[in-house]
């Protein structure tokens, strides 16, 4: 027979284990929950794929106004236009991924006139993103998850200074360096039109000094915003890359302007 003070020994220290063990669940229990929590967020965020319905022969059509600078950048013009984007065909792209092709038609204020070839760009598709590839550059204009405040660097393929040799500006060198974020979720009536389920993505929202006074010496426009509506794709688009150089600035002889912007929001779709 074991002495008694043996076993009460013994039973002391299993009961400390016993304690120890509880305790310790107690403490890793918080975190696993939390981690259960993470990922039951991830897997239930909407797919991107919803924003940016991609079918061949769909089409949106806009009312387009692109804002130039004429007359050497003097004079501000505005020209309205609708446009319209349609899936017409597949092909794959470099790592042989499924990517839709999207042709641009231009037509007048009214499309009234002829819809006249306006180029193609692409869309490339995963699981995760959404990625579009327009005169070589491409920008990823949707990625999960969708939810307010999340952030993502879309324009990280691009070059530096991808309209430098465009435009005699500094502005919009550091386009690749612009952390695109969903500011906003919600219903939304856009040019008389009311859409439900629209994510807004604020790419860039930087402006000095414009408008310009007449002791302005320099002024800047970075603005880049779009807007998706669920089960339709892009509504709404306002992408100003300008920049107001003053007489006698740089060996200027006179105030004026350089670069261009446009803003473009959805009249119809098929």
């Amino acid at each position: 027979m074991k002495p008694a003070f043996i076993t009460a020994y013994r039973m002391t220290v299993n009961f400390k284990k016993y304690n120890l063990v509880k305790y310790l669940c107690f403490l890793f229990l918080p975190v696993l929950l939390f981690s259960c929590a993470e990922k039951k967020e991830i897997f239930e965020t909407e797919r991107v794929a919803d924003y940016m319905p991609l079918v061949i022969g769909k089409s949106i059509t806009y009312r387009l106004d692109s804002t130039i600078f004429a007359k050497s950048g003097t004079v501000i013009e505005v020209h309205k236009y609708q446009v319209k984007h349609t899936i017409t065909g597949e092909t794959t792209d470099n790592n042989g991924r499924k990517t839709f092709i999207i042709q641009r038609q231009l037509n007048n204020e009214t499309a009234s006139g002829n819809w006249v070839q306006n180029g193609t760009y692409f869309i490339t598709p995963y699981d995760n993103k959404i990625e579009v590839v327009d005169n070589t550059m491409r920008v990823v204009t949707l990625q999960v998850p969708l939810k307010q405040d999340f952030s993502w660097k879309g324009n990280s393929q691009l070059p530096f200074a991808p309209y430098g040799p465009l435009f005699d500006m500094s502005t919009g060198y550091d386009m690749n360096t612009w952390s695109f974020v969903y500011s906003a979720f919600g219903n939304e009536t856009l040019e008389g039109q009311t859409y439900n389920n629209v994510w807004t993505v604020e790419q860039h929202n930087e402006t000095m000094n414009i408008p310009p006074t007449p002791e302005t010496g320099i002024g800047t426009k970075e603005v880049s915003v779009e807007k998706y509506a669920k089960g339709i794709g892009l509504v709404y688009k306002d992408f100003q890359l300008y920049e107001y150089q003053g007489a006698g600035g740089s060996g200027n002889t006179s105030a004026h302007y350089t670069g261009f912007g446009i803003t473009m929001w959805m009249v119809g779709h098929e």
